[in-house]
């Protein structure tokens, strides 16, 4: 269920790059030929931007796709190295958790202000739920990964190593 939701946000996100691409080519077009720059068009990008990024650290994680530094990591014994990503992705979990209440919590506190956005007037707890929302399916997806790598972690000796992401192409 998680890889499907994760490759559907990607997917999403995907098509908000090309939203983003068709927008600013319109105001860029608009400036150019008729000296009328589309104000709505850097105010719907900027938003598209953060849906786009937190729309897909689901399906990135899941590709192992995130930067990662294994130059000391990398010559610790198998099990080590086990363990210590059971420890890294277990504070990554509780980050993203602290993180998450405090955005949902923005976002909740911009729906009861009724903030506006300043030049559509479109109300701002929707894209701000974009963040927690992205983040909350990496967690999920982070989630999966650490109770995968804990059972390889407790299993037997020669199955003690890190644990791949899974197959993202199916």
């Amino acid at each position: 269920m998680i890889g499907w939701t994760s490759r559907a946000a990607a997917l999403l996100s995907g098509l908000g790059v090309l939203g983003m691409a068709g927008l600013i080519t319109f105001d860029v077009l608009m400036r150019y030929f008729f000296g009328r720059p589309q104000l709505f068009v850097d105010e719907l990008a900027s938003f598209l931007l953060v849906f786009v990024v937190f729309a897909g650290l689901a399906y990135t994680f899941r590709a192992g796709g995130h930067v990662r530094v294994d130059l000391v990591t990398s010559s610790l014994p198998r099990p080590v190295r086990a363990w210590l990503r059971v420890v890294t992705l277990a504070l990554g979990l509780v980050f993203l958790g602290a993180v998450i209440w405090v955005t949902a919590l923005s976002s909740v506190g911009s729906y009861r202000y009724g903030r506006v956005s300043a030049v559509m007037l479109y109300p701002l707890w929707v894209p701000m739920l974009l963040i927690p929302a992205g983040l909350l399916l990496m967690a999920v997806a982070m989630l999966v990964a650490f109770v995968r790598q804990v059972r390889a972690s407790l299993g037997p000796p020669e199955g003690r190593d890190e644990v791949p992401p899974p197959d993202t192409r199916a």
